[in-house]
């Protein structure tokens, strides 16, 4: 048994949900084409109805404040493994506060942290699966990177605000 498997065997116990997340991007075709680096979240692997009625969180350089999307940094963001990134921050939204932070240099799997210092899942790297998927002139694409285990759903993260 793979030790990734093993390790999500051992945790999905601890918490009632969990949502897998995908680092990607968008095209709008405004203006000749936009290109929009982004994340997704899933409670399971997307089909392409699941990824055009999913939404998605800007890739931001800053999400403290009332900014919100998700920040990562190390070399495993774009186009690199998931065990070469270093920071994840994913500010989803504000009312409620669904704010956390996941780094690599904290031990595996990553822990959640909160604003309040409090740990609030834990995340595993599962990397495996990805999307393309095209609707008109849009597309959006991604690949896995985490599945965290948490006790707040998908539903839940994408009601807020």
């Amino acid at each position: 048994m793979r030790f990734s498997t093993f390790l999500f065997a051992c945790l999905a116990g601890l918490a009632k949900a969990n949502f897998d997340l995908y680092l990607g991007h968008f095209i709008i075709p405004a203006g000749g084409g936009v290109l929009h680096e982004a994340w997704f979240i899933y409670p399971i692997d997307p089909n392409c109805n699941d990824v055009w009625n999913g939404g998605y969180y800007l890739d931001q350089d800053d999400v403290s404040g009332s900014k919100t999307g998700v920040r990562c940094s190390g070399s495993g963001c774009y186009g690199g493994a998931a065990s070469d990134i270093d920071v994840v921050e994913m500010h989803f939204t504000n009312s409620p506060l669904y704010h956390w932070t996941i780094y690599k240099n904290r031990g595996h799997p990553y822990k959640m942290y909160g604003l309040d210092g409090n740990t609030y899942g834990e995340c595993i790297l599962f990397p495996g699966d990805d999307f393309h998927c095209s609707k008109g002139v849009e597309t959006r694409s991604g690949v896995r990177k985490f599945r965290c285990l948490t006790q707040f759903t998908v539903a839940q993260i994408r009601a807020g605000n």
